[in-house]
């Protein structure tokens, strides 16, 4: 029941689960997601898997409720991370954000997450479960972007970027947007804007794709293209490379600690810088064939059995 309701689940949180594990000795507690019980003395490790809070622009541009969310999700932040033995981050660029926030930090561990390899690698071009799924989305040649689509994503300016391509590149080509965006005032503004101009069977947004299909995705795509300005990690990048996905991606962090020199960085605030990359890139098939190589090669940089291994080691240490 508290999971369903946001300020049951905070109260179960810290008041509920704290008597729990009392009465079950526990002596240790790993919260994977920025909160950790604040009563009792209980010892905490505690991930930050949510920077948005800490980002200057973007709470400006969420709506009153979510602003107050935000808020409270930082103030809950900084006390978790006060409190835990030790705090762990995905990624430098997290890590930097709560210490320039001014955050009093015991211990801090920097440990990448990673993907499932079962599920994300290359595939054939003419593997069956392949052209399934193209025609399953009746896509065949696109650009991806996959992730929940907020306004700090920059999508729009993704859009608008593709639009500015109108015949400098093949007609036939499509944007694939796979992802659900809770925000319909966002949504209709770029729905609105495709309609004028006249892209509806050229931009796509297929919504919440099942997690199956998104490596099919992926190692379809012509360009997999991430204009995003607040992340904690970048989930969707490692999946990508490990498909063998060419990256194109935000020059803001943690994008570059990620892909390294496997993608290609443009400043995500400007459609006709986007729209640049995008046409330079697609027109140079030995630049697009390096990428592809270049992802593989960084995605074994990533693996679950380290974040496993590292995660361990930095919860034994607690004792």
């Amino acid at each position: 029941m508290p999971s369903k309701n946001t300020l049951l689940r905070l109260c179960w949180e810290q008041f509920f689960l704290p008597r729990i594990l009392k009465r079950k000795r526990v002596t240790l507690l790993f919260s994977p997601a920025n909160v950790c019980p604040l009563l009792g003395r209980l010892t905490n490790v505690v991930m930050i898997q949510n920077i948005e809070p800490f980002s200057n622009r973007v709470p400006e541009k969420r709506r009153f409720l979510q602003r107050i969310r935000l808020k409270s999700l930082k103030l809950l932040t900084i006390l978790s991370v006060r409190k835990a033995r030790t705090t762990i981050f995905p990624s430098l660029k997290a890590r930097s954000d709560i210490e320039k926030s001014g955050v009093m930090m015991r211990h801090a561990e920097v440990i990448y997450h990673s993907m499932n390899r079962e599920l994300f690698h290359p595939f054939r071009e003419n593997d069956d479960a392949l052209l399934q799924c193209k025609k399953k989305y009746q896509v065949n040649s696109f650009i991806l972007f996959v992730s929940n689509i907020q306004r700090y994503k920059n999508v729009f300016e993704l859009i608008r970027a593709f639009v500015l391509l109108r015949d400098t590149i093949d007609n036939a080509l499509q944007l694939v947007l796979a992802g659900t965006c809770p925000d319909r005032k966002y949504y209709n503004e770029m729905k609105s804007f495709i309609i004028r101009e006249g892209y509806e069977r050229r931009i796509l947004f297929l919504g919440n794709v099942p997690y199956e299909d998104l490596p099919h995705l992926y190692a379809a795509c012509t360009l997999f293209v991430y204009p995003s300005t607040c992340e904690s990690f970048g989930m969707t990048l490692v999946e990508a490379m490990a498909c063998g996905a060419p990256v194109l991606a935000s020059d803001r962090e943690p994008m570059q600690e990620i892909c390294a020199d496997a993608a290609i960085y443009f400043d995500p605030m400007d459609p006709t810088a986007i729209a640049d990359v995008i046409r330079k890139t697609i027109r140079n098939h030995d630049l697009l064939s390096a990428l592809k190589i270049n992802s593989l090669e960084r995605a074994k940089a990533f693996s679950w059995e380290n974040t496993a291994r590292d995660t361990l080691k930095a919860l034994t240490n607690m004792h």
